[in-house]
């Protein structure tokens, strides 16, 4: 499947973005052939790769039995996929989860808003965020710094603060997450955040072994 600027449906908008409503699903490769952005209402799935010459954005997932690839941004609503690689010349975002069965590299930064994993190396010019843990079969770069809300796990090595394009002074090198599971920190700074522990009126009763527990508010 091969989308260009005389795709049935296909919208320009006044920012260039191309637009086109609905979901766009094939048992073959997508290619994308638009001087600007593609912008996907739905969800953009391929049994084989999604390449993109410029930028991908899509309302929910992105999934491709293969690679993705993006000569800009991919973006996605909710998760983006891949039995492969997935490969950006800028930044990598999700909503939910970013799962590669190889590698995951970014020229920008890379954010989910779950967990990040990979069968290979993470690699990311800018920094990485997960909303929970960060995988990888291999090591982790980043050109920024590294913040998962649960976990940390590698099979190699993990740099960050590492890019080409800031000074010291504007670079941060933290690594930030509630638990370093395996890895090597070859550069950067491991700071461990504890997580909030959050509990039911039943469970802090049966902690403190009294019944009928009442929540008196601090300005009482």
């Amino acid at each position: 499947m091969k989308i260009d600027n005389l795709w049935e449906g296909l919208k320009r908008i006044a920012n260039g973005d191309y637009v086109l409503e609905g979901d766009l699903i094939s048992e073959e490769e997508i290619e994308i052939n638009l001087d600007d952005r593609l912008v996907v209402s739905g969800k953009i799935v391929s049994k084989k790769f999604i390449k993109a010459g410029d930028g991908i954005k899509a309302g929910g997932g992105i999934e491709a039995g293969c690679g993705i690839e993006a000569g800009c941004g991919i973006e996605a609503g909710w998760g983006i996929e891949a039995g492969c690689d997935i490969e950006a010349g800028w930044g990598i975002k999700a909503g939910d989860g970013i799962e590669a069965g190889w590698g995951i590299k970014a020229g920008g930064g890379i954010e989910a808003g779950c967990g990040i994993e990979a069968g290979w190396g993470i690699k990311a010019g800018d920094g990485i965020k997960a909303g929970w843990g960060i995988k990888a079969g291999d090591g982790i770069e980043a050109g920024c710094g590294i913040e998962a809300t649960t976990f940390i796990h590698t099979e190699k090595r993990i740099f960050a603060g590492v890019s080409l394009f800031r000074t010291s002074k504007d670079c941060t090198k933290t690594i930030k997450c509630a638990e370093l599971r395996k890895g090597e920190i070859a550069y950067g700074e491991l700071i461990i955040e504890e997580q909030p522990v959050y509990m039911t009126i039943k469970e802090i009763e049966t902690a403190l072994g009294v019944k009928n527990l009442k929540i008196k508010d601090d300005a009482e």
